[in-house]
């Protein structure tokens, strides 16, 4: 009977009803889709980050970090075939890449540009490299030396075309000058501004020809099953290569300036959601305001016939949980369907964005679809409904029946 009463009373004024669903079911949509894109966004950032920044863990020699800045060739893994093994014996490890990262100098006959250079494993990476997974002219590297990959902004502003041959100059181990020609394979366009406009790829047998290191490289790249085993995992390697001298550094140390970012973004992204809600409640306490004024005879004859404070305070309270779980499913609906085709089909950024904001987070954003989150806004809008309507709802329940019956 109770549930029919609030009902009833919800549907007498449709439209201050509807103005206050429509409030509470577009905001809510608004704080899914922001949430869905931007938890979206930090996963794509997340990955594409560890794939490029090399894996979930880096394998260095000592005193690497301290001239990680300037690319010195100083500080060399000597023996990484077998390091490789053995690292690849850790609970959690899925993959071991080598990698050499150099400053490099690419000539052609009209210009040249200074470069970051990355020496790889073609194959070793072909699954997991973001670089691999966004050529969008040629094809991918092999173990054929005498190839490269080159960054698409790159190679636009050195006018490079697939099959064109540029001439990496570079210093090698000792301090010598080197130089040996590579022609271009495939160009690349990841999204990621630091990427696409610096780097070029040789395999990892040019890199050491390049850089007179046989046998060397500057760092391992560890991916794992799973990146919530990082820490795990990098206990066991500092327990297990404690004599060897290697520096190990998660992912999180190596983007710490990236998940600064992130969460600032989540940070503001809470305020506007606060603001939000804040408005929304707004709503419905005027609209139970009004509500409690213009029943206050009803509201008499209630309490005269008997019925107690407390049965009237529920009344107005399931009222104000009708408007709050209507408008949450209908929040949850839009914005779970908008959400849901974002995270199929992506958003496309504009290729200025990336320029703005260096951030790998690729040419195609999706969004991040979740019923946990969806389930959980909808009761969130009930309890803000419900919550909001405590003090119309106490102010109706401490009516005296007899003022209540006289009131014009």
């Amino acid at each position: 009977m109770l549930f029919k009463i609030a009902l009833r009373n919800v549907l007498r004024n449709k439209r201050r009803s509807g103005l206050t669903f429509l409030g509470i079911g577009l905001g809510l949509t608004l704080v899914i889709i922001f949430q869905g894109v931007i938890s979206g966004m930090d996963t794509q950032i997340t990955d594409n980050f560890i794939r490029a920044q090399a894996g979930h863990i880096q394998l260095h020699a000592q005193g690497y970090e301290k001239k990680a800045r300037l690319m010195s060739l100083d500080a060399r893994v000597k023996q990484p075939d077998a390091l490789a093994a053995q690292v690849r014996q850790i609970p959690g490890v899925a993959q071991v890449a080598q990698r050499i990262q150099f400053g490099a100098l690419i000539g052609t006959r009209r210009e040249s540009l200074r470069a970051l250079g990355l020496a790889l494993q073609p194959e070793q990476e072909r699954a997991t490299s973001p670089i691999a997974q966004s050529i969008v002219a040629g094809n991918y590297l092999d173990d054929q030396p005498g190839y490269a990959l080159i960054g698409k902004s790159l190679a636009e502003d050195l006018s490079l075309e697939v099959g064109d041959v540029l001439t990496l100059v570079s210093n090698t181990a000792s301090g010598a000058l080197n130089a040996i020609d590579a022609e271009i394979k495939g160009i690349f366009y990841t999204g990621y501004a630091q990427i696409d406009s610096a780097t070029v790829v040789i395999t990892l047998a040019d890199g050491q020809a390049l850089l007179d290191m046989p046998g060397q490289v500057t760092e391992l790249a560890v991916t794992l099953h799973s990146i919530d085993d990082t820490d795990a995992v990098a206990g066991r390697l500092a327990s297990a290569l404690s004599q060897d001298g290697l520096e190990i550094k998660t992912w999180q140390e190596a983007g710490a300036a990236i998940w600064q970012v992130l969460q600032l973004r989540r940070w503001l992204l809470g305020i506007i959601s606060v603001i939000v809600i804040a408005i929304a409640a707004l709503g419905i306490v005027n609209t139970m305001l009004m509500s409690v004024f213009e029943r206050t005879r009803e509201i008499g004859t209630l309490l005269a016939l008997g019925n107690t404070p407390g049965e009237v305070l529920r009344l107005f309270l399931t009222e104000s949980a009708l408007i709050g779980v209507a408008g949450g499913l209908f929040g949850i609906l839009l914005g779970g369907s908008v959400v849901g085709v974002l995270a199929v089909v992506g958003i496309q950024p504009p290729s200025a964005l990336t320029n703005v904001i260096d951030a790998p987070f690729g040419t195609t954003i999706y969004a991040s679809f979740s019923w946990q989150v969806l389930l959980l806004f909808c009761s969130l809008a009930m309890g803000v409904a419900m919550l909001s309507a405590v003090y119309p709802a106490f102010l109706a329940s401490r009516q005296e029946p007899v003022d209540a019956l006289r009131h014009v």
